[in-house]
């Protein structure tokens, strides 16, 4: 009993002191100190690129994290949408006591992950300088979601997520927004003539149903370019970016023009007034002719297309579905031309007011300025005409133009404000037609450098090729070495090139090396738009020195082994940059057509 009596109290004090003890062990990030901030990139995991995840590591004071020590890991809950991580790079290594460490974390997000809300869960452990260990978590959520880019992928995610009729509504929208782009503003003309004409006696309901028609037959024109793309002809995007579609453009616009500033009155030639009258008899006539125009004004506006209509495009030739690319360019093209509905029945509302006056000179004018202007763009350096040769055309019709606005009109006391304003205005535009004469001069004759720009101008137009002894079947390999030393390796078409290109990547994987395959034609302006501002482009070369870098020639019709080859890297028209990751893993989100250096030199920076 004195014995119990006895150990009780010291027992008594063990289990005390061992409680204090345990109280005071930290557990899992509490182990020694220390903290771990995490900074997921966008803030967005998007679906096909990869997710980047920078983790700082804050030491107690005293102490830093001891080389070669940590791990990190990186998991998620809400169902799988990470591939196997890429080796964790070293951003900031620590530099003594106290000092913090960065690291960077990727991984890809999967093109078959679901749309919605993610949690990570980030475990680090490892050991500080004096030896203790460390375990430090972070626990948030990051939404799993398409990049603001339109692309096939988001779209047919769209499509099983909200329904083809809601599709097409979207659609229709992008169709709506375009109308108030700059694109649609020459056909505001066109349409004028047209069917104004026509619609002056008759009322708004007759003028409507002519604009209807007009605006139908300009959407059938993307409604056939639609089911063109879902066909064998998926390069449609990319021909009506050809010479042979700009230039006769170019010069409808420059002929529309010259009828805006009253040189002659628009008017289709009298045979074909003729059968069109004839053909379908009165009414019916009549509604063929204007549906044939708003098909010649399709054609006009092709060329101009935006992101969104691009990518659908690219989508349309992923399914193959002709009847899906028809009618959903076709909802396109009237969403498009709203705005051109409207204009073609205000002529009719408007019959009371006069037909002529000073003010409509000037409408005329403004839109002949318009007209000559997307003409001009159209043809532009890099498109169709070499920059010495567009400049000096480009400053002659500047100042051209500043004369008939009145530059050298007299001003007397008596002149009207708006006389005065245009004669400003036509002073300001003849210098900047002496300004782009002397550059464009000074190009065309080599003189010395007069103006910064000149510098930029003549680097857009330089591209230097240098063969190699390189080999492949009966075509060659190349190396186009353009300035800033970016190198490409060039495959052509024929016998060899899908094994040419196979032994390529497999020396890439065996570098731990990724790959840039930029699939470029001859006649695609994008593809040379690429070479001239991207690919030139210092920080894009420096970024792009650790790929191994490729371009394909594809201007010369597809043979069969061409053809295997961009069913594997899922190319549907040029241009076309394929991104293979050093694990040799095709990236399909980040493979992209032409983007701006910026924005390729991000994408380049997501490859790893």
């Amino acid at each position: 009993m004195n014995i119990e009596r006895k150990c009780l109290p010291i027992f008594a004090r063990v289990t005390l002191t061992l409680l204090l003890l345990g109280l005071a062990i930290p557990t899992d990030a509490q182990t020694a100190g220390g903290a771990l901030a995490v900074s997921i990139g966008d803030g967005l995991a998007t679906i096909g690129q990869n997710l980047q995840m920078e983790v700082t590591v804050t030491p107690p004071t005293g102490q830093s994290l001891a080389p070669g020590t940590w791990d990190l890991q990186v998991s998620g809950n809400g169902g799988p949408f990470l591939d196997e991580a890429y080796p964790v790079e070293i951003l900031e290594p620590p530099s003594g006591p106290g000092s913090t460490t960065t690291l960077r974390w990727t991984a890809p997000v999967p093109s078959g992950a679901e749309v919605g809300p993610r949690e990570l869960h980030v475990v680090f452990t490892g050991n500080w300088s004096d030896g203790s260990p460390v375990r430090l978590t972070w626990t948030g959520s990051v939404p799993v979601d398409y990049g603001s880019d339109w692309t096939a992928d988001k779209i047919s995610s769209y499509i099983e997520r909200k329904g083809l009729g809601l599709f097409l509504a979207a659609v229709f929208g992008f169709g709506l927004l375009m109308s108030l782009s700059p694109c649609i503003y020459p056909m505001i003309p066109i349409t004028l003539a047209v069917i104004g004409a026509r619609t002056q006696d008759k009322g708004p309901a007759h003028g409507l149903m002519l604009s209807v028609t007009y605006v139908v037959g300009m959407a059938l024109v993307y409604a056939i370019l639609g089911a063109l793309s879902a066909t064998v002809f998926s390069g449609i995007t990319a021909f009506m970016q050809s010479p042979y579609v700009l230039v006769p453009i170019a010069l409808l616009m420059a002929g529309l023009a010259l009828s805006m500033f009253g040189a002659y009155e628009l008017e289709a030639p009298a045979f074909l007034r003729d059968r069109l009258q004839k053909t379908g008899g009165g009414q019916g006539g009549n509604l063929l002719g204007v549906l044939v125009m708003g098909m010649v004004a399709g054609l006009v506006a092709s060329p101009c297309v935006g992101p969104f209509l691009a990518a659908l495009l690219v989508w349309v030739a992923t399914t193959g579905n002709v009847m899906l690319g028809f009618f959903s360019l076709f909802t396109f093209g009237i969403g498009m031309g709203m705005l051109l509905i409207g204009v073609g029945t205000f002529p009719s509302l408007m019959g009371s007011m006069p037909s002529s006056g000073g003010w409509m000179v000037t409408v005329r004018n403004g839109m002949g300025l318009i007209l000559l202007a997307m003409a001009f763009y159209f043809v532009r350096p890099g498109a169709v005409l070499p920059a010495t040769f567009f400049y000096p055309l480009l400053g002659i019709t500047t100042v051209l133009v500043a004369v008939f606005m009145g530059a050298f009109d007299s001003v007397t006391p008596e002149t009207g404000w708006w006389a005065k304003t245009r004669k400003g205005l036509g002073l300001c535009t003849l210098t900047a037609g002496l300004i782009i004469l002397l550059i464009g001069f000074s190009l065309h004759f080599d003189l010395p450098s007069l103006l910064p720009v000149q510098d930029a101008l003549q680097t857009a137009e330089t591209v230097r090729v240098t063969p190699t002894d390189q080999t492949r079947g009966t075509g060659s390999a190349e190396s186009v070495s353009a300035p800033r030393e970016i190198e490409f390796t060039v495959v052509q078409s024929g016998p060899g090139a899908q094994d040419f290109l196979t032994a390529k990547r497999a020396e890439a994987k065996a570098a731990g090396k990724p790959m840039l395959i930029d699939f470029w034609a001859s006649w695609c302006v994008y593809c040379k738009k690429l070479d001239k501002l991207v690919w030139h482009d210092p920080a894009v070369a420096a970024e792009a020195a650790r790929f191994v870098t490729i371009k394909v020639d594809a201007t010369a019709p597809d043979d069969d082994e061409m053809t295997a080859i961009k069913e594997e890297l899922k190319v549907p028209g040029l241009p076309r940059v394929v991104f293979i990751d050093s694990r040799g893993k095709i990236l399909d989100g980040l493979s992209t057509g032409f983007q701006e250096a910026d924005k390729m030199l991000d994408t380049l920076q997501k490859v790893r």
